[in-house]
Formats: C-alpha cells, sequence, structure tokens
C-alpha cells in the first residue's frame, strides 16, 4: 500500500505528504458524509491538481484542496513560516508552516525542506473541553495571527525520527512522507508515543475497532467497555490502517467548538451514533460524554487515493 500524509475531517479535507515507497507526492483534503455531519481534514502530498468542494459519496464531487508538502511549496501558496511553540525533544529544527489567517492546521518541515510532521490545534475562546486539556496533552499557544493574539490548545505528531543526522541523512526525502518505521506522537502530559507504519506492529494497547469506507480500519488507545472516561484516558491520536499499512491518522478531544457564522470550520461533529459506529467496544460514559458534550475530530490520511480505501 503507498501512502502520503493528509490530514481530513468530515466536511472538509487538507493533503499534504508523500509516498512511504514510491516517487508519487502528495496533497491535502476536506470533506462531509451525506449521511452525518462529521468534518474532516486530510493532509496529503499530491502534485497534481487539486480542487476544493464538499465531501460525500459521490465519486463526482470535488474535494480537494492543494495543499504544501514542503518550504517551497509552503511559501508558493501563501503560507506563512510561523514560529513554533515549543519543540519535542529531537525536533527542535523543524519549521512550522500555516495559512496565514488560519493556524488550526499547520505542516512541519525539516532540515531537507520536506513535511515532517503536523500541528494541530484547536482556538480557546470556540472550545469547550469536557477534560483538562494540559493533562491531556495539550501545550497553550499564544500566536500572532495577522496582527491578533489568538490562544490555542495544540499539539503535534511526527513522520520522521528525533534523530537530525537520520533525518538528513534519508535517501530521497522528498519520495518518503513517513521516513521511520513509526509516526511519534505527543500522548497525554509528557507522552511521546510511536504508532506503527504496519499494523503487525501496533502496540497491542491499541485496541481494532470499525473500516469504514474511505477512511480504513481504526484503532483506538486502550479502547474496551470497561474504560473510564478522564483527561487520562481520552487519547487524541487513532490510527487508520488498510491492508496492513498505516493509512492515516485522527485527532480526538471531547468537548465542543462553537465558531461565528462564515468561519471556516476545520473539524468533525460526530453525534453519539456516529461514534457508536465506529468504536464498536467503546465505554458507555464515552458515547454518553459525546451526546452530552461533544467531540471534535478530525481524520490525517497518508494516501494520494481516499476514496479507493474499501473494507473487507
Amino acid at each position: 500500500m503507498k501512502n502520503s500524509s493528509v490530514f481530513i475531517k468530515w466536511a472538509t479535507i487538507y493533503r499534504v505528504g508523500g509516498d512511504l515507497s514510491s516517487h508519487t507526492s502528495r496533497v491535502a483534503a476536506v470533506a462531509t458524509t451525506a449521511t452525518a455531519m462529521i468534518r474532516t481534514v486530510a493532509l496529503l502530498c499530491l502534485l497534481a491538481p487539486a480542487f476544493i468542494g464538499r465531501f460525500g459519496l459521490n465519486i463526482f464531487d470535488r474535494v480537494f484542496i492543494k495543499s504544501p508538502r514542503t518550504n517551497i511549496s509552503a511559501e508558493d501558496q501563501d503560507w506563512v513560516n510561523v514560529e513554533r511553540p515549543y519543540s519535542a525533544e529531537g525536533y527542535e529544527a523543524l519549521q512550522m508552516w500555516c495559512p496565514a489567517d488560519d493556524y488550526v492546521f499547520c505542516i512541519l518541515t525539516d532540515e531537507t525542506g520536506n513535511t515532517a510532521g503536523v500541528q494541530v490545534s484547536v482556538r480557546v475562546d470556540t472550545f469547550t473541553p469536557v477534560y483538562d486539556m494540559e493533562e491531556l496533552g495539550f501545550k497553550n499557544w499564544s500566536a500572532d495571527v495577522n496582527g491578533n493574539t489568538i490562544e490555542y490548545y495544540t499539539k503535534a505528531q511526527y513522520f520522521v525520527p528525533a534523530d537530525a543526522a537520520a533525518r538528513s541523512a534519508y535517501p530521497n526525502p522528498s519520495n518518503a512522507l513517513i521516513r521511520n518505521d513509526y509516526v511519534t506522537v505527543e500522548g497525554f502530559k509528557d507522552q511521546m508515543l510511536k504508532v506503527a507504519k504496519y499494523e503487525s506492529d501496533l502496540d497491542s494497547v491499541f485496541t481494532k475497532q470499525a473500516c469504514i469506507l474511505w477512511m480504513g480500519r481504526h484503532y483506538y488507545y486502550n479502547m474496551t467497555e470497561e474504560l473510564e472516561c478522564s483527561s487520562t484516558t481520552m487519547f487524541t491520536w487513532f490510527p487508520l490502517y488498510i491492508q496492513g499499512e498505516l493509512n492515516g491518522m485522527g485527532f480526538m478531544v471531547p468537548g465542543t467548538v462553537t465558531l461565528p457564522e462564515g468561519v471556516k470550520d476545520n473539524y468533525e461533529h460526530p453525534t453519539k451514533d456516529d461514534v457508536k459506529k465506529i468504536v464498536l467496544t467503546g465505554p458507555e460514559c464515552m458515547y454518553e460524554d459525546v451526546e452530552k458534550n461533544g467531540v471534535t475530530t478530525m481524520h490525517i490520511y497518508f494516501t494520494k487515493h481516499p476514496r479507493t480505501i474499501i473494507c473487507f
């Protein structure tokens, strides 16, 4: 299975990245289902024409938005080089690029100038959290966006090793999005966790859940019917696999985003029923939390053609 990075939400998709094993690159996109108001943003790097539109179960819809995967393409698309609010150990040299007017989704690039990760954020003034965000592993970020100070909750995932020499020595880095045997994600407070590139190597702490058309097989961290819901159990990231290979990464934070009219919404807002169709063996407290307080999600895809993802 060939991979590239994508960040997707059930109403919108951004894709950024490159193939794991081929010379094909990727882009980014955003989407919506015809049956559920869940939004998705996907990060893939596809060096091809891209289109913007609504996402649904219609193969003729125009849904893809071109997104950068290098420093040069970020500049060409008028993304801005933004000072990073913090860095995990070993990743200090990475640069961050964001759309000039929206820092919710940003790419990270390394010494080679290629995509090395993504940073996902939620505006503090638009979000009502269910749990303690610091315990969930989010950092606070005070960003200057077009002269306005905006507060965010933020965290990142990395497609490359923490060792700078290994990053620089990787052959043909523009041809591979995930330049490692795993993606490293910022988990709970002060936790870094490795998510295997191959399903057979995935840590058993992740439990298998539903496989969804155009998304893949979902896995959730320590997700069981007995799980107690708290800021130390609701893990932000959930990997997606197809044909045994990491196909994407989901983002999930309990709580509701409320945006002013006309403001771009980069998130999915699944209902209780939506969540139960994906998380087949979850605790009742999680389903009740979603019904009462909402949940905010995104999907980041590592494939060029998400509409070819099918489940057997």
